[in-house]
């Protein structure tokens, strides 16, 4: 029975998940370009998207503890509430021309993406230990929905209102936020029972190596994501002048590679351990990384971000399944908060710094310099191999 009703909430959480990546994806896609128009400075593109990785890192924490008190439905149906107004007022702000409210409306809009981010920590809460990586898979999965529906969305509307360019786009999205409210009002997950002393201390799970290169693989993985996702728009279509089109096409196929794998990353994970898969993010990374360096021309980018998509699926799926392995059912609102609020700082310093590095020292620079962090989680995961060895024996 409890399989059963997992399976429909995993299929539930799934199709909001798409949902919310439709609504990122078009964010992604335009917001750095209306910021390109409407911006009284140019460093200041990448202003709006970047605005909702702070908010989204400041909702995490907060978010997490009032699932734990009023359970995860009301808060996921609550945050997209906010994601449909958030973005019909991003319309609304290219219509007059106001670049600060349409910053505004995208820190709203991070409200919404830092309740959305706990799908995959849902999706886990009511399913058996081994099948918990599948689980997060799975939820994951519905995002290549997105990668087609966010795209087409992005690249067909752009001119649905006269003399606005890109306003269609987002008055687009929030139509579509309100479909989520159908899928999440079935969603049934019992709220976890509270003991006495809440569970372990948080102090006590940053000295486990499982929880700790978790959250570093999950958090730098996703900003490294976040890093070239953002400047790409600006360097293809600003930079490289290969049209709206190649952008678009270069985030649909980039997004396609985030979340086809997780139909099999779980069993991945499941059949040869997360610290193989985690190698295997960061290799891929490494790949990204020399790709966007060799050339200028579209293909260079297309393999760029399409290995990004695949790096960042083995990273954020590994590291997640980690935390989510780490933490008992009191202690999830704790745990499962702080290694999102560790995730969306990283995503919010990279999102800031990719706007300013590219601006300032152009797209070679801006990419070398992702291969620091990159060497970050690769030491982590190395860590974890020689501490898990010892046990193993």
């Amino acid at each position: 029975m409890q399989a059963k009703s997992n399976t429909g909430n995993v299929i539930r959480l799934a199709a909001a998940q798409a949902l919310s990546m439709t609504t990122m994806n078009v964010n992604i896609i335009n917001t750095a370009l209306v910021g390109s128009l409407l911006s009284p400075l140019p460093w200041l593109a990448t202003l709006g998207l970047s605005l909702q990785f702070v908010t989204s890192m400041l909702t995490t924490l907060p978010a997490s503890l009032l699932m734990v008190r009023f359970g995860r439905r009301p808060v996921f149906m609550s945050g997209v509430m906010i994601a449909a107004g958030s973005a019909f007022t991003q319309g609304i702000a290219i219509l007059i021309s106001n670049f600060w409210l349409f910053c505004l409306a995208s820190m709203f809009l991070g409200i919404a993406h830092g309740c959305a981010g706990f799908y995959r920590y849902a999706a886990a809460d009511s399913a058996e230990e081994s099948q918990k990586p599948k689980a997060i898979s799975y939820v994951l999965a519905g995002g290549l929905l997105a990668a087609f529906m966010g795209p087409e969305i992005a690249r067909n509307t752009v001119d649905f209102v006269p003399g606005h360019l890109y306003a269609g786009c987002f008055f687009s999205v929030a139509a579509v936020q309100l479909v989520s409210l159908g899928f999440l009002s079935g969603v049934k997950i019992p709220k976890p029972e509270l003991t006495g002393s809440g569970g372990r201390p948080i102090g006590r799970f940053f000295k486990m190596p499982i929880f700790v290169v978790g959250v570093i693989s999950a958090a730098i993985g996703y900003a490294m994501m976040s890093y070239m996702m953002t400047a790409t728009p600006l360097q293809v279509v600003n930079v490289a002048k290969l049209g709206t089109s190649a952008n678009a096409t270069i985030i649909q196929w980039h997004v396609v590679a985030m979340f086809a794998p997780a139909f099999f990353t779980g069993n991945l994970i499941a059949r040869f351990g997360a610290p193989v898969i985690l190698t295997s993010g960061v290799l891929i990374y490494l790949a990204a990384i020399a790709s966007a360096l060799l050339g200028d021309g579209f293909w260079w980018y297309f393999v760029a971000l399409a290995c990004m998509g695949l790096g960042w699926n083995f990273l954020y799926i590994g590291g997640s399944s980690l935390v989510a392995s780490a933490a008992k059912p009191e202690e999830r609102g704790r745990v499962q908060g702080i290694a999102d609020l560790v995730t969306t700082t990283s995503v919010t310093t990279a999102s800031l710094a990719a706007g300013a590095l590219h601006s300032q020292f152009g797209w070679e620079v801006m990419v070398l310099s992702a291969l620091g962090p990159v060497m970050i989680i690769a030491m982590a995961v190395a860590w974890l191999g020689m501490v898990c060895r010892p046990n193993h024996a």
